[in-house]
């Protein structure tokens, strides 16, 4: 169903079936925003739900014409939250996997394989933090632009903003998640 946001200011008034088939939707339309930045299937499915529900209790104050943005937004706010909540317990808990992982791989494969392998890891894991952690306007323009693949234009039409204005935030975004990435890769190395 392509115009599937029309009816969340009704939803609760909708059959079963319809209802269904709007939330599957909505879960095509964000899933793969969420995936990319918990990379796990599971919670990525909870905070589908989790933002449903809050798109659900505040959609009535928000324009039609406005609202895929919106609702784009506060999936992104509650994904972001989720990552900030679990920060802490996930870099102890990454930090152990990768100290496992690395026996393990050693008996099967070459130490240079091994090492190579874990600083992939470590690299696409900081990479994924450092956006996390970027202001959202930077981070929005980084989402939009590479993982959605949208044009300049496109971006620029999505967060209401001119073509140079986009490109000067996304080269902005760039260069700090350069600076920040090359920093963390340091202290790392």
């Amino acid at each position: 169903m392509k115009e599937w946001y029309f009816f969340l200011p009704q939803f609760d008034e909708l059959n079963q079936e319809v209802q269904q088939l709007v939330y599957r939707s909505y879960y095509t339309f964000v899933y793969k925003d969420i995936y990319f930045l918990v990379k796990d299937h599971l919670i990525t499915e909870d905070l589908i739900q989790e933002s449903f529900f809050k798109i659900l209790s505040a959609v009535h104050k928000h324009e039609v014409s406005r609202i895929l943005p919106w609702i784009k937004q506060v999936v992104r706010n509650q994904t972001v939250d989720y990552l900030r909540k679990i920060h802490k317990d996930r870099h102890l808990t990454y930090l152990d996997n990768v100290n496992n992982m690395m026996s393990v791989l050693e008996t099967a494969t070459g130490t240079a394989e091994v090492e190579h392998h874990v600083e992939n890891k470590i690299r696409d894991e900081l990479l994924h933090d450092m956006i996390a952690r970027m202001k959202p306007e930077y981070r929005l323009v980084l989402m939009l632009y590479y993982i959605e693949g949208m044009t300049i234009q496109e971006v620029a039409e999505q967060v209401r903003l001119s073509k140079p204005a986009v490109s000067q935030k996304l080269k902005r975004a760039r260069q700090k998640l350069l600076e920040q990435f090359q920093r963390k890769w340091d202290v790392h190395d």
